[in-house]
């Protein structure tokens, strides 16, 4: 089994099965609920996961545009925010569970899972292994306005990462991980995934 063969069989339960059952099971008023003080809402999650991906597998992996430029996504989904929401506050949260347009945002979730699996299947051995540069991640974390705060901070982190990592990272460990922060505001809220 190859990577892309590897990563479409982790992803696809990822998007086909986890995050479609949260779009079909949890009713749109408790997406923007968040059911402890000191918690996300389920909106904020989705976003925040949607806008890692993006940029994570269009500019990390691709050097491509992301899609949330390509599809003129920020004025549909209604969030004025090109960053990924990392160290937001919690009053931006609640701002964010508000005006997003949870619709455009499932619209423009289902894109990025487009862009991610045509990124992955077209990845070589060679182009797994390249490293990221230091002035490409200065353009995507500063210039472009992915790093909501602490830029170079961040910049430092993904030094030496590979394509390969940022991959994986993004598109699969990153997810997960939100998943089961879903799960457990979902089940504050009384969501029974059954």
């Amino acid at each position: 089994m190859d990577f892309p063969q590897l990563f479409a069989q982790r992803y696809d339960a990822l998007t086909n099965f986890w995050l479609a059952g949260i779009w079909d099971m949890v009713p749109h008023d408790l997406m923007r609920q968040r059911p402890h003080p000191r918690v996300n809402s389920i909106a904020w999650i989705l976003w925040h996961m949607t806008r890692v991906e993006d940029a994570g597998l269009s500019r990390f992996a691709a050097d491509l545009p992301q899609v949330l430029d390509a599809g003129d996504w920020m004025p549909k989904i209604k969030v004025p925010w090109r960053h990924n929401g990392s160290d937001m506050t919690l009053p931006e949260v609640d701002e964010l569970s508000r005006q997003v347009d949870l619709e455009a945002l499932h619209a423009y979730a289902e894109a990025v899972q487009v862009r991610t699996r045509a990124v992955v299947s077209q990845l070589t051995s060679e182009r797994l292994d390249e490293t990221l540069g230091r002035d490409r991640l200065q353009t995507i974390l500063v210039t472009e306005g992915l790093a909501h705060s602490a830029p170079q901070a961040l910049l430092q982190n993904y030094l030496g990462w590979t394509v390969a990592k940022a991959v994986l990272n993004f598109g699969l460990t990153h997810p997960y991980q939100h998943l089961g922060e879903i799960d457990v505001i979902a089940t504050l809220l009384g969501v029974d995934f059954g």
